[in-house]
């Protein structure tokens, strides 16, 4: 009997204890989950290491190693290029670097697309938007010209032809609409070494030249200039246009070898290639995209505006401000833009069990964050920019005080990534690239899950039912403006 009471009371004390354990298990749950409750009064914002919630995931920004070529891996007289990025090298990096490449999964269908490909040897596909001292360079801006590049490699596939990565055009620093001044070779806006390693590993029949070089190259086949509004590309139509332009010259394939090598020399705006008729939104766009990636010498200079205490290691709100002389109002107003972002700031602030009252402000005119910096204050906000972090590290400063206008954009480009919360507005291609690059490896389509529902497209154009209102998930949002959609065509 005794031996029954005895066993009966450890099972007692035994079930407290697992109760207690798991009470105290779920209070310490609750304390992190992002709802805000009387019951859990908000805390100083955590390292973004211990939030359990989390980032956003977001593709990894793989750094070459010091082992590899200076230029382009599987390029045939690649001329020399300046400045080219220092390449920094650790056993992580080289890790990821390792997994990026992995064959296993097949690069989003890009290494099996180019086993298919009918490769045409000594054919090369050279675009262009028809700017720069030679008018055979890209132009439009940063990311416009970012489009023309991966464009062109989907076409050079479509192809079966090696590709000739054009030089860009800077913008004017006085009048920044004008963004066809002076011509600079792609390294000074993107990795080209990467884009050389990665495409070896997933394309590996594609050759690849850099900077308009045609050297060796004498026959020239000239389709006529696509224009912004032209039905874009799919699988197969640019083949057929080389074929019919070859025709018209009374040539065909069979004239092209290694030794009587041509050039398609295409001149096209935007938006050339239209990866939702193709069916490659989520296989062969994302696999493009990831190849091409920006300077790794800008990316390093993001790297210290991080590094600001201010940021606390990623728990802030960035935001892309678009105010600059160059922006057209009817893109939404940068008076729209500060209305929508500061409902929404206050709206995650809200949401969170935790205090997140920074915001870093993305704008090329200070004057523009000023205003919001001075709108959002009184509300408790502190609005940093690379300017008021990087005050106290002269040299740094210096050195991005000394970067075109789009080199600016790409040292920001890193810190909008790194934002726990990130709003942007999505006539910009830069706030649309973001967004496309923080939600890539999402499950679902980021633009058709949560930006398009409800809203209406005719031609190029979408209609959203409450324009000049942000939109999207936990993490990333845009403001949406009535006018043309990219998205099928971008990045």
């Amino acid at each position: 009997m005794l031996s029954q009471q005895r066993n009966l009371l450890l099972a007692i004390a035994t079930a407290l204890l697992i109760y207690v354990k798991s009470y105290l298990a779920i209070q310490e749950i609750e304390i992190f989950k992002e709802s805000k409750s009387d019951a859990h009064p908000k805390t100083e914002a955590p390292p973004a290491s211990e939030v359990p919630l989390g980032r956003p995931p977001r593709p990894i920004e793989v750094t070459p190693s010091e082992s590899s070529v200076t230029d382009v891996p599987n390029a045939q007289n690649t001329p020399s290029t300046p400045n080219k990025p220092n390449i920094h090298t650790t056993s992580d990096t080289l890790n990821e670097t390792e997994n990026d490449l992995s064959p296993n999964g097949a690069f989003n269908g890009l290494l099996d697309l180019c086993k298919q490909t009918n490769w045409t040897e000594g054919l090369w596909v050279h675009c262009h938007s028809n700017c720069g001292e030679k008018k055979l360079s890209v132009c439009g801006g940063l990311n416009n010209a970012r489009n023309r590049i991966q464009t062109c490699l989907r076409l050079a596939i479509d192809t079966g032809a090696g590709i000739i990565i054009p030089s860009a055009t800077a913008r004017n620093e006085e009048n920044l609409v004008q963004t066809d001044d002076k011509t600079v070779c792609p390294n000074v806006f993107w990795d080209m070494e990467y884009l050389g390693e990665a495409m070896a590993e997933q394309c590996p029949q594609l050759k690849i030249r850099v900077c308009d070089d045609r050297s060796g190259i004498e026959t020239v086949i000239e389709p006529e200039f696509r224009t912004y509004m032209q039905a874009a590309h799919s699988n197969t139509t640019f083949r057929e246009l080389v074929r019919h332009t070859m025709e018209m010259d009374n040539m065909t394939f069979d004239d092209v070898t290694a030794a009587t090598p041509a050039v398609v020399s295409f001149g096209d705006a935007y938006i050339g290639f239209n990866y939702m008729v193709a069916v490659e939104l989520s296989t062969i766009r994302k696999a493009l995209f990831k190849v091409l990636k920006f300077n790794q010498d800008l990316l390093d200079l993001s790297a210290q505006v991080l590094k600001s205490k201010e940021l606390h290691q990623g728990a802030f709100i960035g935001v892309h401000l678009r105010g600059e002389n160059d922006w057209p109002g009817g893109f939404g107003d940068v008076g729209s833009q500060m209305r929508a972002y500061t409902a929404e700031i206050q709206s995650i602030d809200a949401s969170v069990s935790y205090d997140i009252k920074t915001v870093y402000a993305s704008c090329g005119d200070a004057s523009v964050i000023q205003t919001f910096r001075e709108t959002l204050e009184p509300l408790g906000y502190t609005v940093h920019d690379k300017w008021t972090l990087l005050a106290g590290q002269n040299e740094t400063l210096r050195k991005v005080e000394s970067l075109m206008f789009d080199e600016k954009g790409i040292v920001e480009y890193q810190v909008m990534m790194e934002a726990r919360f990130w709003m942007g507005v999505i006539t910009s291609s830069f706030s649309s690239l973001i967004a496309y690059a923080r939600t890539v490896d999402d499950p679902d389509d980021f633009f058709e899950t949560y930006i398009f529902p409800n809203s209406s497209k005719s031609g190029l154009n979408r209609n959203y039912p409450e324009p000049m209102t942000v939109k999207g998930n936990s993490y990333t949002k845009l403001m949406v403006v009535n006018g043309v959609d990219i998205m099928e065509a971008f990045p």
